[in-house]
């Protein structure tokens, strides 16, 4: 189901060593967050912290646990590592990829073309850079009668200033680079992210 390699798995036998007597498992989360990837998450578990739901592999050095919803998410998914310059750490490489809030039914204008290039340029060069010193991003979902729809993900998601970041940043920004927009949509359920604030 899920593969390590020999450099990922290391490094978690690195940590799982200096545990001083414990021998815990590996639980690997990947949860939705709103946007095209999953959210990953692993953390060192003992047996009394697992859930009767578990599922349990054994990955031949340690065992992984994941719970059903995260099990169905990492199918066919490696989990790798990296040591380079600018970023060092877990990588997942997963032919899964969660579902895409779309902009509902009805027929829709402007999804392709120069306005939606525009905006999607300005999300990469720009606001993208900008907001992943927070470990934030946004993903352009399309436009629609001159509206702009973006979901949000990452630190970005569930997070309390995501509105003032839209409408005081981002929609502003599109507006001055992009003046047809009319509006930006946030379409994120932030109920679901690390840190809600919808009720």
């Amino acid at each position: 189901m899920i593969t390590f390699t020999d450099q990922a798995k290391e490094q978690v036998l690195n940590v799982i060593r200096q545990q001083q007597g414990r021998k815990p498992g590996l639980r690997i989360q990947a949860t939705t967050n709103g946007t095209a990837e999953f959210q990953y998450s692993m953390q060192l578990i003992t047996a009394d912290e697992q859930s009767p739901e578990d599922m349990v592999i054994d990955s031949g050095e340690f065992p992984v646990i994941l719970d059903p919803s995260s099990a169905e998410n990492l199918k066919g998914a490696t989990v790798d590592f990296e040591d380079k310059i600018l970023r060092s750490g877990f990588k997942f490489h997963n032919p899964n990829k969660p579902t895409v809030p779309t902009l509902g039914e009805g027929p829709r204008e402007d999804l392709t073309g120069p306005a939606m290039e525009r905006v999607q340029r300005l999300l990469d060069t720009e606001i993208n850079p900008a907001i992943a010193a927070h470990g934030g991003q946004v993903h352009l979902l399309g436009i629609r009668k001159s509206k702009v729809y973006l979901s949000f993900g990452g630190g970005c998601h569930g997070c309390g200033m995501a509105d003032v970041t839209l409408k005081e940043g981002i929609e502003t920004r599109i507006k001055e680079v992009v003046p047809e927009i009319l509006e930006v949509v946030d379409t994120t359920d932030h109920t679901t992210g690390e840190n809600p604030y919808y009720s």
